[in-house]
């Protein structure tokens, strides 16, 4: 397919390649009408320059989670800047042949990231070939595959397996501006991240439910204010730990739009860990724009509640009584000491393991 057929298409996005890409990168813009498809490119070179775009250390700069990243650090910024449901995000990582020894492989990351899918695809070069071989090859190959995951044209490449994970059912409207929750309504959340869902979560949840004698959804949310989105490799995977009708999808990364959005008749509950609670009276844990003296008003005059956790740090149970913070706020909460729960099993002490 033709660079002229994706230019008259109706699909925009931005580009955020490294390491390799940039003969794509010129192609594409070489042509006219580009300004109408391609909304913004970068290149961040550097792995402090890519440090800085993506907000996190990547563990490797050429992975696929990178150029996942990548690509949904790309969508998000195509969708501040056009808003049109036909959007895209493409990054590419890549580690290509240099002048100096290559301690890794020689390889490409290629991912796109759409409202409905995302998609990545990893390329592998055989280190006879030059590195102007590998530009040429890359920039072919990331094309057909950009191509075929806005379905304007067939993969051209089937012999470099791509992998796609699609938006299932509504799953779509969660990567879109407005508030979404996607799920039962009920009077009580958990929300987290659930990455993975373990035993302590469980236990949590039971019992959330036999102290607040209520009904308790786990609710997951697409966007968490310390990280990218979760794209739909993640997302589906993290509702796989689920029966259906336990979570509630959202989009909401901050407590005072939770409470507001997933109130139902009156204000709501949600079952936290101390850890969690502690970031909720820091600036950056709460909505841009708002004081944490309105988020606390707001948080009584709904009738939020916090059931709260306590947790071993450092050989001592940290509770609510070890945290300053408002006197409204702490009128807010109902602690679970340990006697009650003790559980020092956590998701990244499990994801470091496996």
């Amino acid at each position: 397919m033709r660079v002229e057929d994706l230019h008259s298409s109706d699909w925009a996005g931005v580009c955020y390649l490294t390491g390799g890409g940039s003969l794509l990168l010129s192609q594409l813009l070489s042509v006219p009408g580009a300004s109408t498809t391609i909304l913004d490119a970068q290149v961040p070179y550097s792995y402090e320059a890519l440090v800085l775009l993506l907000g996190s250390k990547p563990e490797q700069a050429c992975s696929e989670t990178a150029a996942r990243n990548l690509a949904m650090k790309a969508f998000m910024t195509a969708q501040h800047l056009r808003s049109t449901d036909q959007l895209f995000g493409l990054g590419i990582t890549a580690s290509l042949s240099t002048n100096r020894k290559k301690r890794g492989a020689i390889r490409a990351f290629v991912a796109l990231q759409t409202m409905s899918r995302s998609q990545v695809t990893e390329l592998k070069f055989a280190d006879s070939r030059t590195r102007e071989d590998q530009e040429s090859m890359l920039a072919d190959v990331a094309y057909s595959k950009l191509c075929a995951g806005l379905e304007l044209a067939s993969d051209a490449y089937p012999n470099y397996q791509t992998h796609t994970a699609i938006a299932h059912a509504s799953h779509s409207r969660l990567y879109k501006r407005e508030p979404v929750a996607l799920g039962t309504r009920t009077k009580v959340y958990f929300p987290g991240a659930f990455n993975p869902l373990h035993t302590g979560h469980r236990r949590m949840h039971a019992l959330a439910q036999e102290l607040l004698q209520r009904e308790v959804q786990y609710e997951l949310s697409v966007n968490n204010v310390d990280k990218l989105p979760l794209d739909y490799f993640d997302l589906n995977e993290r509702l796989n730990q689920f029966a259906p009708d336990e979570v509630v999808l959202t989009n909401l990364p901050y407590f005072f739009n939770k409470a507001k959005y997933l109130s139902k008749n009156g204000g709501v509950s949600f079952v936290v860990g101390i850890d969690t609670f502690a970031r909720i009276i820091q600036p950056k844990y709460y909505n841009t724009g708002e004081q944490l003296d309105d988020v606390i008003n707001f948080f009584i005059a709904s009738g939020t509640k916090f059931l709260v956790f306590g947790r071993t740090v450092q050989n001592k149970f940290k509770t609510i009584k070890d945290l300053s913070m408002p006197d409204g706020l702490r009128q807010l909460c109902q602690q679970v000491d340990a006697p009650q729960f003790q559980c020092d099993v956590s998701s990244s002490t499990l994801r470091s393991e496996t």
